[in-house]
């Protein structure tokens, strides 16, 4: 699925395609019809390594924003972006969806964001306003015990559950 991926090792930033989180939203993106759905603006918020966002850019071929708190996150991401001729992947350092270049791209048709609980949920508004109507928006990082309290804030911010993928105790 994304062995055809190379990753820079060095910076240590999460991410390199061996968890079930991870996994979960490769499995989600491969399984859109890319006809039916093609989105031009995406944003991967936590990229890690950048695997995601990678792997959306060749899938999509669009722009695809890369943010990550960490700043060895993103420079891997954006080693791993020149190492794979992805240049349509842009790496923000940021703390959410508050960057201005964030927000210069926003709404999106496509949201990944493979974070821990904690943060899925305090992002949730933000993430919803930064998505555009009809798009579509992609969590993975919790546990099976979470998941109930962070679908009901998605849904109270007016987005519906349409796939869920389970993978050991881990949810996407």
């Amino acid at each position: 699925m994304y062995q055809d991926i190379t990753l820079y090792a060095g910076a240590g930033a999460f991410g390199d395609g061996s968890h079930p989180t991870t996994e979960g939203i490769m499995m989600a993106l491969e399984a859109i019809d890319a006809e039916a759905f093609a989105p031009d603006a995406v944003c991967d918020m936590g990229c890690g390594a950048g695997l995601l966002a990678i792997r959306a850019a060749q899938r999509f071929g669009c722009k695809v924003i890369a943010a990550d708190i960490e700043r060895s996150a993103v420079e891997a991401t954006r080693e791993n972006a020149s190492k794979n001729n992805t240049p349509r992947v842009q790496t923000v350092h940021s703390d959410g969806f508050n960057h201005q270049d964030i927000q210069a791209h926003a709404p999106y048709d496509l949201i990944l964001m493979n974070i821990l609980a904690e943060p899925l949920l305090s992002l949730a508004h933000d993430a919803t306003a930064a998505l555009n109507e009809g798009g579509v928006l992609m969590l993975s990082g919790m546990l099976v015990w979470q998941q109930d309290n962070i679908i009901d804030a998605y849904q109270s911010l007016g987005l519906e559950l349409a796939h869920r993928i389970q993978l050991g105790d881990w949810v996407t």
